[in-house]
């Protein structure tokens, strides 16, 4: 029996082995993307990667996030067109990768591969979107704190020791930085404007998450009319990688509230009163 798995186990890794080094080998004759999410994690990406993938016009990668802009750029426009349909296909391809949107390095990466793409960039109340962040990296390991108080401190503390290192290179991109800045990650003006630079106001679809998570259907419309795809909804609309968690003391949001005065009245001017979550 033991025997059987085995030889099971290394069929299965033989035959995904093989169907990788073929969409590596047809890259040329691969689409590039049409569109990616590129943010914000926490936002409802994975809930929209879902329903994108039930379109029977769209295909999305088997992984839902391939990191390629961020992680694993040094690997080639081969490895990353290997997600994407044959040029062949009547299918758009598309991808969703959050973390896009918070790299200081993406935005200018994709501008020069890909400088027509279409951009979706789903945002949250940043409180809320930081301190799910802070629940996720809590159940994933990546987090000791045991409060989301002390992961706030503690993100204070990590700012302080790369604010020299930012200063010699902006592009510095740390372990630290991509998974405990919680509420650096919230700061969306700071990371528009990066992004508003290389592509053109027309590329970019904003959603509000809340609106999204409230009536999904009214914003797959959106998403469908932007992308130029027929209205064919998903027959499965569940939201997906949801998290039950405690509230939040009312010390603290007062506190972020505070901290993040100034950045959200900068995106209110930037993308309008639909963005004041306080409205």
């Amino acid at each position: 029996m033991n025997i059987k798995k085995g030889i099971q186990r290394r069929y299965r890794k033989w035959t995904k082995e093989a169907k990788i080094r073929y969409k590596i080998a047809t890259s040329s004759w691969r689409k590039s993307p049409e569109f990616t999410v590129i943010g914000t994690q926490k936002g409802g990406t994975t809930s929209l990667f879902a329903y994108l993938r039930q379109h029977p016009n769209v295909m999305m990668p088997w992984l839902k996030e391939p990191h390629f802009f961020n992680t694993h750029f040094d690997k080639g426009v081969s490895w990353y067109r290997r997600f994407f349909p044959l040029k062949s296909s009547h299918k758009i391809g598309g991808e969703v990768t959050p973390c896009y949107m918070y790299h200081p390095a993406v935005a200018k990466r994709i501008s020069v591969l890909l400088p027509n793409i279409k951009l979706i960039v789903m945002l949250r109340e940043p409180i809320d979107r930081a301190y799910s962040g802070y629940i996720m990296g809590r159940d994933y390991g990546w987090d000791s704190a045991e409060t989301f108080e002390a992961a706030l401190k503690q993100e204070s503390e990590l700012k302080k020791l790369e604010i020299n290192i930012l200063k010699e290179n902006s592009n510095h991109y740390s372990e630290a930085r991509d998974k405990l800045f919680y509420t650096e990650r919230s700061k969306y003006y700071s990371q528009l404007i990066v992004w508003l630079k290389h592509f053109k106001r027309e590329q970019f679809l904003f959603i509000k998450s809340e609106n999204f998570f409230e009536n999904p259907k009214k914003e797959l419309t959106k998403v469908y009319n932007f992308l130029e795809i027929n209205h064919l909804y998903p027959t499965d609309l569940r939201p997906r990688n949801t998290r039950a968690y405690d509230a939040l003391s009312p010390e603290i949001p007062l506190k972020l509230d505070v901290y993040f005065q100034e950045e959200n009245e900068k995106l209110i001017d930037l993308l309008g009163e639909k963005f004041d979550w306080k409205m």
